[in-house]
Formats: C-alpha cells, sequence, structure tokens
C-alpha cells in the first residue's frame, strides 16, 4: 500500500503526495526527502517550512520521529 500524506499550503489549499512504497520505507525518509519531493509536486521556488500539528520539522529528522504516518497532515509555509 503507498503511503501518501496530505499537505496543506498557507492558503488553504491541500494535496495529496504520494511519498513512498510502503510504511517500511516510511522509517527512512527523512524531512528534507519530503520537503524537497513537496517543493517538486507543488513547483514551489523558495524554501518552505513545514509543521505537523505544532512543531516545526527539522530537515535532518526521520518523519517516523514526529510521528508522521500514511494520511498525515502537513502543513508548509
Amino acid at each position: 500500500m503507498a503511503v501518501q500524506l496530505k499537505v496543506n499550503g498557507p492558503r488553504g489549499e491541500e494535496k495529496i503526495i504520494d511519498l513512498c512504497d510502503d510504511e517500511e520505507q516510511m522509517k527512512r525518509i527523512t524531512v528534507l526527502h519530503l520537503k524537497k519531493k513537496i517543493e517538486h509536486e507543488l513547483r514551489i521556488i523558495h524554501d518552505i517550512r513545514m509543521v505537523f500539528r505544532t512543531q516545526t520539522l527539522e530537515e535532518s529528522s526521520l518523519l517516523s520521529s514526529y510521528g508522521i504516518k500514511h494520511m498525515s497532515t502537513i502543513q508548509h509555509c
């Protein structure tokens, strides 16, 4: 099953991002990898900040360390 995330933009727009093929891959994905994927998919040319719940995500951290999983919602600004 593909792992997907919901990404909400600064103007309330929402996009579903296909992140990886399964939960095992998800355990190895960093915030930086997700950030690059979002920037590519949404054609963003400036550096973005990402937030999950109330935490700003650090690029070197694993998504799994924040409890991010299939269909979690990430905000970018």
